[in-house]
């Protein structure tokens, strides 16, 4: 299945927009049946501490454990030996041709649906 990515960063939100939107559109993938989502969510590198992606990680890490999405993992853990990485890549294996992931990019994240 294809790659889809969600740009949450470049659209000058607020934090709670931003999640808001994840949201939405997580459902909204879920139910078009795709397995794997890019999102991009920025690292803080325009000095405002990362608060999108901070919020967003800590929205994935409610959702795992609330079984809302299987998994998720930060690109800058995007290593080989990564389980989540193996998994997503196994769903999408478009994966494997987005350079931007092997640059362990620490502003975009992978969500297992």
């Amino acid at each position: 299945m294809e790659l889809i990515t969600l740009d949450i960063k470049s659209q000058k939100q607020t934090v709670s927009e931003a999640v808001a939107q994840f949201l939405i559109e997580l459902e909204s993938y879920k139910k078009g049946g795709y397995k794997v989502l890019k999102v991009i969510h920025g690292y803080g590198s325009h000095g405002v501490g990362g608060a999108i992606r901070n919020s967003f990680l800590k929205k994935c890490a409610q959702l795992k454990s609330q079984q809302k999405i299987t998994d998720y993992v930060c690109c800058d853990n995007w290593t080989p030996s990564n389980t989540v990485r193996k998994m997503a890549i196994n769903y999408c294996p478009d994966l494997l041709a987005d350079k931007e992931l092997y640059t362990l990019n620490p502003g975009c994240s992978i969500v297992i649906l």
